[in-house]
């Protein structure tokens, strides 16, 4: 049974998360933020080290300075970034189309487009893409990557665990977002003659299966297991206009091991002494990664295609001066135009050399 057991010592706010008066609030908590939690209220800014050395480090990834194997070769495939027993994390920047077809039997994929558009041709039949789609592809299911133009730019997540919605409980089903903003793939059979190569993911190793046959030659399908799209502007995000609500509340998607978070543009918070930013924490039980799809905050426009990683155990959060920022420049009617997804995940991240490579090692973290 969860403990409402709470106590409180020494200098503290009366209620967390607002009236600092000058402290750093430092949050202290078990599983994500749904377990039990400390606010340490503290003189210093946490993330203000002098040095950091060792493997489980804050990273600061410049990922448009990265050149993916399927960016110049229509046969390559995404970059791998990171990656645990649960998951792993890609860029893609496909130029041409699949010249191949493709099968995942390692597990569920989940494509983040940032920049491009085209077609992912699914055995159920196509779905269009655009800037701000997540597009996803169940375990199994065989598709092919078909872009309109060169500039394309996805984030790609591989889970062992089926993805899929969390539960919103007392939102409802409406919100927030409406299931019926899915784009759900209609079947359009091929029967092109020739030859047609169907690749296949098995325990990270790859199969060439040929067939006289086009793959995509399905006239009709019916269950609950299909591919589909959705865009995050069709997410909702849930409000408080007198505290600051922490990031799990706007989670998109989840598998076993991970948690998708969107943080799409809202109103900031209405109460002139409530925190506009996530507090200081060390998220013990889940490695954040951020990335940077767009938009802007309070005036300041947001470097796109940035990714950053935020160790558990490490602090991290918006660094102090861009929170002295937003209270000195503190609005009633202010927008947090912010683009950005995050992958909280459960088991500690390794990042492969190629990703190392693109580091920027930053003074304090900048996850949320």
């Amino acid at each position: 049974m969860r403990s409402w057991l709470q106590l409180q010592k020494g200098q503290t706010p009366r209620q967390a998360h607002v009236g600092l008066d000058g402290l750093k609030d430092d949050e202290l908590g078990r599983q994500g933020f749904s377990g039990k939690v400390a606010e340490l209220y503290r003189r210093n800014d946490p993330t203000a080290w002098s040095r950091i050395e060792g493997p489980h480090r804050p990273r600061d990834f410049s990922l448009n300075r990265l050149v993916p194997p399927d960016q110049n070769d229509p046969n390559g495939r995404p970059l791998k970034l990171m990656f645990n027993a649960d998951l792993s994390i890609h860029l893609s920047r496909r130029a041409a189309p699949m010249p191949y077809f493709f099968r995942n039997a390692d597990g569920d994929e989940l494509h983040f487009v940032h920049r491009g558009e085209g077609t992912v041709e699914t055995e159920f039949g196509p779905l269009t893409y655009g800037p701000g789609d997540y597009v996803l592809i169940p375990k199994g299911v065989t598709y092919r990557v078909v872009p309109a133009n060169a500039d394309n730019y996805f984030v790609i997540l591989e889970t062992v665990g089926e993805i899929d919605f969390p539960d919103f409980g007392a939102l409802g089903r409406h919100a927030p977002f409406d299931p019926t903003v899915i784009r759900i793939p209609e079947p359009q059979a091929f029967d092109q003659p020739g030859e047609h190569e169907v690749r296949i993911k098995l325990d990270g190793r790859y199969t060439s299966c040929t067939y006289p046959f086009h793959p995509f030659d399905v006239v009709g399908w019916k269950g609950d297991l299909f591919p589909f799209a959705m865009n995050i502007r069709d997410f909702c995000p849930i409000l408080s206009d007198r505290v600051h609500l922490p990031p799990s509340v706007h989670c998109n998607f989840q598998a076993a091991g991970v948690y998708v978070i969107n943080f799409l543009p809202r109103p900031a918070e209405g109460i002139r002494d409530a925190e506009r930013v996530p507090w200081y924490h060390r998220n013990v039980d889940f490695d954040e990664v951020i990335f940077n799809h767009g938009g802007e905050f309070m005036g300041v426009p947001i470097p796109k295609g940035r990714m950053s990683l935020s160790p558990q155990g490490v602090h991290h959060g918006i660094p102090e001066m861009v929170r002295e920022f937003t209270r000195k420049n503190w609005k009633k009617d202010q927008m947090l135009n912010w683009e950005i997804i995050s992958f909280d995940c459960s088991r500690p991240l390794h990042v492969t050399p190629e990703a190392d490579a693109a580091v920027r090692l930053p003074k304090a973290s900048l996850g949320t």
